[in-house]
């Protein structure tokens, strides 16, 4: 008996590690949390534009403080496996009530071939785009991701067009990085570094996000939603001497599926150079066909910054065109003095003076629901504080 009861004690225990060990195995790979939080307070102390503008005195009087904020939750993790290649996921998840509730979306394969991403994501163009540096994580002369929190009722919020969507315009700020799409559930190919070069290469059948799940029909032809996305880009980052050099150089186009409008193409270049305690640097962005046929936005931007210790300051400037006819190119020049306080890992207390110029080429307003019909002006300032976890 006692012998009996020893082997099944045995084979018990045996059967329970083995499921255990099968369980581990089948649990694939563990998400944690990450994310950030950025909350500001601004104040456009100054104004000067005409009444009959949204922002102006009157009926349509807008308050001149306001306090904002931009939140996401990220789910992710990754595993390296025992043939050494690293897999992984991530969900970006907004913390405030959108109608894009979930936003960034994928899934990742790492080896020593590179890189490949599926799902809802940037294109290559943007993956790779290499910007002017920016002192503060919250505040910024230009939005390549549509993170920053911007203290403006410039006339350019709202502008939409063909390829100018929503994502585009609704923060009122100047972009290099345009979106040709947004978001679209894509592939992606990065390859290794060499010698610290890369390329990547993305595309997206449709325009579509969130909507490409494991049922229901195809994307419509003729549609937005039908029109199928791609992308191109490089990149440097190294060293040349004691300086430090960053450089992009990207492209997107499109194959619009939409009777009568053109494709969207995108062409953005970057570069940046640190030396000591410095980094200087800027980029080019040019939208063809973004507001309409033959219709373009093309977009600059410069900035530099100084680091010591948990102390950045920094200056930049913008400036996008808008051409929303064939006689009109409003624009928008941006100015900006700002400065980050690092409070400790991934903390940071943040300010800023910010001053827009926009330019309205004309006497009436550059869109469809716009009730804007002259230049504006405004000074803004602005204090907050950004915390990554």
């Amino acid at each position: 008996m006692k012998k009996f009861l020893l082997g099944t004690t045995a084979v018990l225990a045996v059967m329970f590690f083995s499921a255990s060990a099968m369980a581990a195995s089948d649990q694939g790979v563990k998400l944690g949390l990450g994310g950030y939080y950025k909350a500001a307070f601004g104040l456009i102390a100054d104004e000067d534009d005409d009444a009959t503008q949204p922002q102006a005195s009157g009926v349509n009087d807008r308050r001149q403080e306001s306090l904002k904020q931009k939140v996401q939750i990220w789910f992710q993790g990754e595993s390296t496996l025992d043939n050494g290649l690293t897999v992984g996921a991530r969900v970006q998840m907004e913390g405030q009530t959108q109608t894009d509730q979930i936003d960034e979306t994928w899934m990742y394969i790492k080896g020593s071939f590179g890189e490949i991403r599926v799902g809802d994501e940037d294109d290559a163009r943007k993956l790779k785009a290499v910007m002017g540096p920016m002192a503060s994580k919250i505040f910024a002369t230009t939005d390549p991701d549509n993170t920053m929190l911007s203290f403006s009722n410039s006339p350019l919020i709202g502008l939409t067009g063909n390829n100018f969507t929503a994502a585009n315009s609704n923060i009122g700020t100047n972009s290099t990085t345009f979106n040709v799409e947004n978001d679209s559930t894509k592939i992606i190919y990065m390859t290794p570094s060499f010698n610290g070069f890369s390329l990547a290469a993305s595309y997206a059948p449709s325009s579509t996000s969130d909507q490409q799940n494991n049922g229901g029909q195809t994307a419509l032809k003729n549609t937005t939603a039908g029109t199928s996305a791609y992308s191109v880009a490089g990149s440097y980052d190294g060293k040349f001497d004691n300086v430090k050099v960053m450089a992009s150089l990207g492209y997107s186009g499109t194959n619009n599926d939409v009777t009568g409008q053109d494709d969207a193409k995108a062409y953005q270049a970057g570069l940046a150079l640190g030396f000591g305690n410095f980094m200087v640097g800027g980029s080019y962005g040019l939208l063809k066909d973004a507001i309409g046929n033959d219709r373009d936005v093309t977009s600059y931007e410069v900035g530099g910054t100084y680091n010591t210790g948990p102390y950045t300051v920094g200056l930049g400037w913008s400036r996008g065109e808008y051409e929303v006819n064939a006689t009109r190119e409003p624009q928008l020049d941006t100015y900006m003095i700002s400065g980050a306080y690092a409070l400790g890992p991934g903390i940071t207390l943040d300010a800023a003076v910010q001053y827009n110029d926009f330019d309205n080429d004309g006497s009436t307003s550059i869109g469809s629901g716009l009730t804007a019909t002259d230049d504006y002006k405004s000074t803004a300032v602005m204090v907050g504080s950004s915390i990554k976890f």
